[in-house]
């Protein structure tokens, strides 16, 4: 209470001494959860007040209102608190023993991370090969943050599928990595990873680490990706009605990124089951906290989203443990997400080249830590203060303390993890480089792998013998359905096909349906699937990408194709990567209204194509007829990767190219095929959604001068 709200510390500690005369032991857990009611009782008997000729507090809000609303927040947290403690009393030797040694064995892994990075054990081509690399060093008691969580070979099925919960770590979260699969195999793929060797965990692609069949989410850059990410599995989660979590890391400094508030903000909104967790490490590379934000502590953050935060020591892996099974715990009975900040110190420079200018020094790799010079850019003051809450020793003394673990065992705890992670390394020394002729593979679902294009050079021309056969539609017809109504029956489709389907946007849902009202005629039909997202584009996308990996096939929203620019980095960074990087599908669609020929000005009408057609991994669609509308709806939500959906507005309502529609839906059309709408013999125009028909009206004109246009 002294930390939630001090102004209320001397109720609290009235409360307390009513409500328990005598403290529980310490690792009493029956004894402190049933303090739990008798100090929420006592506590809430204490803020009970009334008030009268205050007035608003705010507009529509009385002074009354706001007080009691007030008195829940405290005694949710002192209930929280109350929960946290009993928690961590209840952690069996066999789980303590396990936080030493994981903690035990990440800095082993850090250690021969730096040795590989500092040796020459690796050769390509007979030169000395570092890799690249981040290390974890003060960090290691994040290990406890998935010690309650669904993890481990009870959550995996028969057939491989994931089906605990899932996390989503960067680069100094390695002990959460090996918590979720504490296994020969995670410390191979980590070593793999920096050296950039074949096989898991991305065959040389990405020096990342992640390992989705147990629950690891691959990281990405930029570093708030992943929490996009994560909001969707949490999205998917909540649909699926799993009763699984998701949960997200991210530094004090990557908390600036805007698409980390958009995550933990949509995830508040709709109270998904997601733990938002804030490592405060000090030092954003090399950027201090007090020049990243002006907050007291990260957890105040959790204020603005309307959700609880708390900080913790992050040095203390009962007490991370605690927190995250609490954060789990809430998120499971549908009470949303958690804000946790753990306050540790990074001992280690950014990535392991930067250790010469963090220390001033370039030290060995060893169980202590390094002593840094006056040349170095870490803070020595705080350094020292962090250098005596080592994780290791501080815990393996208070596990003998508490006679959990003997003389001489946390020694043999790391020769045994050096052991392990030394067998490990040889295999990755050993293990050969990848296929360089599989550099182009994988980019797309079932294609061949692709090779290098000299643009400017020359190249044979390659003239078909003959045009394809006509695909000139169904007819116009005046009384037949427009382009809008078509994009309306596509979805429609896809949502009576499959339970899976959901649309998320801005004004999509609701009583609205969509900026060109598209979607009103199904939300009647479809309320729970068609939902509204807050103003965020990379929210949309982002959450586009997490739900589409848990299997979902979300239809994403941008009000205008103009917007896509806000989300930009979670379609060409994310969605466009994750097949290549890691083999994941992404079946996503995204519809974009877009357009000129509306003299609707630069930022409702430019054509945002280009900016994604040299991006490999998406796919483009883009009818120009009611039909083809339609039918091509049902192949981009059929299809595996992620496809962009550009809808003409210009097309929406122009009575010139209604057709008659089946009520049936139509069989899905071929992506990556052109339709030949005119055959000629002289010249081909080629064109894309509005313009098809001006090319078409081009041609008539062409035909009268003789000039045959296909």
């Amino acid at each position: 209470m002294a930390e939630r709200d001090p102004h209320a510390l001397e109720l609290a500690l009235e409360a307390w001494r009513e409500a328990c005369p005598r403290s529980p032991a310490d690792r009493d857990a029956a004894a402190i959860e049933g303090l739990r009611a008798p100090v929420r009782d006592a506590l809430r008997r204490r803020l009970a007040r009334t008030v009268s000729g205050l007035g608003e507090t705010t507009p529509g809000v009385t002074a009354g209102q706001r007080l009691a609303r007030a008195a829940t927040d405290l005694l949710e947290a002192a209930d929280g608190f109350l929960r946290r403690e009993a928690i961590a009393a209840s952690l069996t030797d066999a789980e303590r023993r396990e936080l030493l040694r994981g903690m035990v064995l990440t800095r082993a892994l850090d250690n021969r991370l730096k040795a590989l990075f500092m040796g020459g054990d690796v050769q390509y081509r007979g030169v000395g090969f570092q890799g690249k690399g981040f290390r974890s060093l003060g960090q290691e008691a994040i290990y406890g943050a998935p010690l309650r969580l669904r993890r481990g070979a009870p959550h995996r099925a028969p057939d491989g599928t994931w089906r605990g919960d899932v996390i989503a770590p960067l680069i100094r979260d390695l002990g959460a990595v090996l918590a979720m699969r504490n296994a020969p195999e995670t410390a191979r793929m980590v070593l793999s990873a920096q050296m950039g060797k074949a096989g898991p965990p991305m065959d040389g692609r990405d020096l990342h680490v992640g390992d989705f069949e147990w629950g690891i989410l691959p990281a990405s850059a930029p570093l708030g990706i992943s929490s996009l990410t994560i909001a969707g599995i949490a999205m998917a989660f909540a649909r699926e009605g799993s009763d699984r979590v998701a949960v997200s890391f991210i530094g004090e400094g990557g908390s600036s990124l805007g698409e980390w508030h958009e995550a933990i903000n949509l995830c508040a909104t709709r109270r998904l089951p997601a733990v938002f967790c804030v490592q405060n490490n000090q030092t954003a590379l090399s950027t201090p906290v007090a020049e990243q934000s002006a907050v007291r502590v990260f957890a105040d953050k959790a204020a603005g989203y309307g959700i609880p935060g708390l900080t913790i020591d992050g040095t203390d892996p009962e007490a991370v443990a605690a927190a995250f099974a609490w954060a789990a715990e809430r998120a499971r009975a549908g009470h949303g997400p958690t804000l946790i900040e753990l306050v540790a110190m990074r001992m280690c420079g950014h990535a392991h080249h930067d250790d010469m200018l963090y220390l001033g020094r370039d030290p060995q790799p060893s169980w202590e830590y390094p002593v840094p010079s006056e040349q170095g850019y870490a803070d020595r003051e705080a350094y020292a203060f962090w250098a005596a809450r080592d994780p290791i020793a501080s815990y393996a003394g208070r596990l003998a303390g508490d006679r959990v673990i003997g003389e001489g065992e946390l020694g043999a705890l790391e020769r045994e993890a050096e052991a392990m992670v030394e067998a490990e390394a040889r295999r990755v020394i050993d293990a050969p480089w990848p296929e360089a002729e599989r550099a182009g593979a994988g980019v797309l679902a079932g294609e061949a792998p692709r090779g290098h294009v000299e643009v400017l050079g020359k190249r044979p021309r390659e003239i078909p013998p003959a045009l394809p056969p006509l695909e000139a539609g169904p007819p116009v017809d005046a009384r037949g359905r427009t382009f809008l109504d078509a994009v309306m029956l596509g979805v429609a489709d896809a949502l009576r096909a499959d339970p899976r389907v959901f649309v998320y946007g801005e004004d999509v849902g609701g009583k609205y349906g969509n900026a060109f009202l598209l979607l009103r005629p199904l939300l009647r039909e479809f309320s729970d699937r068609i939902l509204n997202s807050p103003l965020a584009e990379s929210g949309v996308l982002g959450v586009c990408v997490g739900a589409a990996l848990m299997g979902q096939r979300p239809i994403g929203e941008m009000q205008f194709n103009d917007f896509v620019a806000s989300g930009f980095n979670q379609l060409v960074n994310n969605a466009a990567k994750v097949r290549y990087r890691w083999g994941a599908s992404v079946p996503m669609v995204v519809r974009m209204p877009w357009g000129g020929l509306r003299h609707a000005g630069p930022y409702h009408s430019q054509n945002t194509e280009p900016w994604f057609y040299r991006t490999p991994g998406l796919k483009i669609v883009v009818p120009s007829t009611p039909y083809d509308a339609r039918a091509l709806m049902a192949a981009a939500v059929a299809d595996p990767d992620p496809v962009l959906y550009y809808e003409h507005i210009a097309l929406y309502r122009d009575p010139r190219i209604k057709q008659a529609l089946d009520d049936a839906p139509p069989p899905p059309l071929p992506l990556g095929k052109a339709a030949l709408r005119r055959s000629g013999r002289d010249i081909a125009i080629v064109s894309y959604g509005a313009y098809v028909h001006v090319a078409l009206r081009v041609a008539e004109r062409l035909a009268a001068d003789g000039i045959q246009a296909a």
